[in-house]
């Protein structure tokens, strides 16, 4: 690729791209969720492993005594899911790093959020039930606020849920529970919530907010979703390139990107059309989701 574009390095693809499908992927942290950057195809079953609850007993002769079984669910990688753009610089202004990397930026978003919807879609109420004041609490995201996570925390552990307890909020249930005082005063020293994709925790329970509840979700108009981990099990990776060799030559650049901190994983990929002289790029992942338990209580509107 000629001119700037070709001064993008992988370290530019992961400090300004990466970061993006980071952040947009924050809510599958309240499931089991495992990234990798081993390639796969569509079809390969992934083991994702569940959470599972301990139990202690008091000293007597050995510290060697537990249970070393490792509960999994099989996920099946689906089709690998990708957002491209283009830059034609013999039809605009010449293209550069930062123009052609925000868009890559945008993509990756783009990617996140579709993995997050097909994650949540899981969460309806044929999976779930529709039970209220079992399965769902009934309250407007105008008077949703942290009392009613108290109600939500009895609700979930009445299910036998253990363990970690994570809240996903679409972003006017999110906004209503900013405007709670109680959640003010705590925020009042200047952390910045807001760009983590992260609330401060509720009653122990990690507070997250997104754009990508699906309208299989939407139409029964859930705006929260409260979980345990072992409601769904998640395994992203990046689709295996099984013909590296004809798409080089065809001058298809590709690169893996991987975050040494979480594992998440995205694949760059670059081109030039030669019959119209655009610049392409695409970030592509692979993901799998497998429905575990109906571990989940919704929060509705009226």
């Amino acid at each position: 690729m000629a001119n700037t574009l070709t001064n993008i390095t992988e370290t530019m693809v992961q400090d300004e791209v990466l970061e993006a499908l980071k952040l947009g992927l924050t809510p599958l942290n309240a499931f089991s969720f495992m990234p990798s950057d081993t390639p796969s195809n569509v079809g390969d079953i992934v083991r994702v492993p569940l959470a599972a609850a301990k139990t202690a007993g008091s000293y007597s002769s050995t510290f060697e005594s537990g249970d070393s079984t490792t509960t999994s669910a099989a996920v099946t990688m689906a089709a690998p899911v990708f957002s491209s753009w283009y830059v034609n610089p013999n039809l605009e202004a010449k293209s550069d790093a930062e123009r052609f990397l925000s868009q890559g930026r945008e993509a990756a978003y783009a990617v996140a959020k579709n993995v997050v919807q097909a994650v949540l879609a899981k969460f309806v109420a044929a999976n779930i039930g529709d039970v209220a004041d079992t399965d769902k609490k009934v309250v407007a995201s105008a008077n949703y606020d942290v009392d009613d996570q108290a109600d939500l925390w009895s609700l979930i552990k009445t299910k036998g849920v253990r363990g970690n307890i994570s809240a996903i909020h679409a972003i006017d249930y999110a906004a209503a529970l900013l405007k709670d005082a109680a959640l003010q005063d705590r925020s009042a020293s200047g952390s910045d919530v807001l760009m983590t994709g992260e609330l401060p925790s509720i009653l122990g329970a990690r507070q997250f907010y997104t754009d990508a509840f699906p309208t299989a979700v939407t139409s029964e108009n859930t705006g929260v979703i409260y979980t345990g981990k072992t409601a769904a099990a998640i395994a992203m990776t990046v689709p295996n390139v099984v013909d590296a060799d004809i798409q080089a030559g065809a001058g298809v650049n590709i690169q893996t990107i991987t975050d040494p901190d979480t594992g998440i994983s995205l694949q760059w990929r670059t081109w030039m059309n030669t019959a119209t002289g655009a610049y392409w790029g695409s970030v592509v992942a692979m993901y799998g989701v497998a429905f575990v338990q109906d571990a989940a209580v919704r929060i509705v509107s009226a």
